[in-house]
């Protein structure tokens, strides 16, 4: 039996992996900086999470998995390799599982894929396929970023960091957008493009346009629900209400659709999916705050998603006032994509800014959040940074009174921060 040994075990691709594995009868641990929501779970399946430096652990293993967010001087890292331990990235792992499935979907984009790849695996499972799933992100549904099934379907995310998706040979491939990202890895936007292209001549089926679909009449419900037509062509094919809130789901919902479809779903299942799928966390995700009717939770980090973000909040909110709070994630993409941050965040109300999640980088590879509320400001003089949680909180509930929708911005940990403080639930 094989021995396993995840270095950053507690993401939430890693984390998935790591389960995956574990149900199949692997020996499993790893490590990780911080206690969250993966080493939660994790912990609910008897996986072990070193928070310090375990060389027994690690001795004994026969495969160490890396994250990359795990720099070269990270210690389990540089004891792995004085083991001589065979070492390999989370891609390869995940293409090798993908291995054992008849038929892989794999998502890729730049933006979408985890909604997109949750859809799927929704429907799926609604058409009593049973399929397994790992995913980017956790489901409203049971906060699970992964779901164990049969050998048939294998349906999960494909990242393009570090051309992680260039290890999986899919049945069908999905591109819904391609756009400048990660550009610490690639260097360049034609660079980042080339990759796409290696990975669609990796799929047998590849879905990257609308072929011919379209969605009309979109509008919302009175509790901020998408409602739109599908239409092929000039055909309607079926009328959707569904239970999540941002227009950039009908172009999830059209991919989805598409790919069950290729699959042999009926489109009555499909509907039947897409309507009662529940979403993902913080994927404009409504939650709970003391004294604040609207405040929303959303994962948006690149401009283009924070645009699409603010642009579904205004309007669902029309005459409100609207507060963001964004929390940049990694310094190099503040700095390659600063231009776009600043046209996005200008016109918004307040735009209000908290300290970067730095995750795998250091304050001199790019630009700090400081430095982007320092731009905003130049253009809106309501821009405001914050260092501390508790800063940010006290200035918010200020707010109170007039009674602002909130938006929370990023990919970061602030929902948490906020969570444990109790600021919202």
């Amino acid at each position: 039996m094989k021995r396993f040994y995840f270095l950053g075990i507690g993401g939430v691709s890693m984390s998935a992996l790591a389960i995956l594995l574990k149900e199949r009868g692997f020996e499993v641990g790893g490590s990780d900086e911080r206690e969250g929501r993966g080493t939660e779970i994790l912990s609910q399946y008897g996986i072990i999470v070193d928070f310090v430096l375990n060389e027994e652990v690690i001795a004994k293993a026969d495969v160490i998995v890396r994250s990359a967010a795990i720099k070269d001087g990270d210690a389990h890292l540089i004891l792995a390799k004085k083991l001589n331990k065979k070492i390999i990235p989370r891609g390869e792992l995940l293409g090798w599982i993908s291995e054992g499935y008849q038929k892989v979907v794999a998502v890729a984009g730049s933006h979408g894929k985890t909604t997109t790849t949750a859809m799927i695996e929704h429907i799926l499972s609604v058409a009593g396929k049973n399929p397994t799933l790992h995913l980017g992100g956790y489901r409203i549904l049971d906060n699970q970023n992964f779901q164990i099934g049969g050998q048939e379907y294998f349906v999960t995310e494909a990242c393009e960091y570090y051309n992680n998706f260039l290890y999986l040979n899919p049945y069908i491939g999905v591109v819904t957008n391609v756009e400048k990202e990660h550009m610490d890895f690639f260097k360049t936007f034609s660079n980042e493009k080339d990759s796409f292209e290696r990975f669609k001549k990796k799929c047998t089926y590849v879905i990257e346009n609308f072929e011919g679909l379209s969605a009309k009449n979109v509008r919302h419900d009175s509790r901020g629900g998408l409602i739109f037509n599908l239409f092929q062509g000039k055909e309607k094919i079926m009328h959707l209400h569904l239970h999540l809130c941002e227009e950039v789901n009908k172009e999830n919902c059209i991919y989805a659709y598409l790919v069950c479809k290729k699959l042999g779903i009926g489109e009555c299942v499909i509907k039947q999916g897409l309507e009662s799928f529940l979403g993902t966390h913080t994927r404009f995700e409504k939650v709970a705050a003391k004294e604040f009717e609207h405040v929303f939770c959303d994962y948006a980090h690149h401009p283009t998603e924070i645009a699409k973000a603010i642009a579904t909040a205004k309007k669902i909110f029309r005459g409100k006032t609207l507060v963001t709070i964004f929390q940049p994630h990694t310094f190099s993409r503040t700095q390659s994509l600063l231009y776009d941050f600043v046209t996005v965040f200008k016109n918004v109300d307040i735009p209000l800014f908290f300290k970067t999640y730095s995750a795998r980088e250091k304050p001199s590879e790019g630009l700090s959040s400081k430095q982007l509320c320092d731009e905003v400001f130049k253009e809106n003089n309501k821009a405001k940074y914050f260092e501390e949680p508790e800063d940010l909180q006290n200035f918010l509930e200020k707010m109170k009174g007039q009674k602002p929708v909130l938006l929370f911005l990023g990919a970061g940990d602030l929902p948490d921060i906020l969570h444990k403080k109790q600021f919202i639930t």
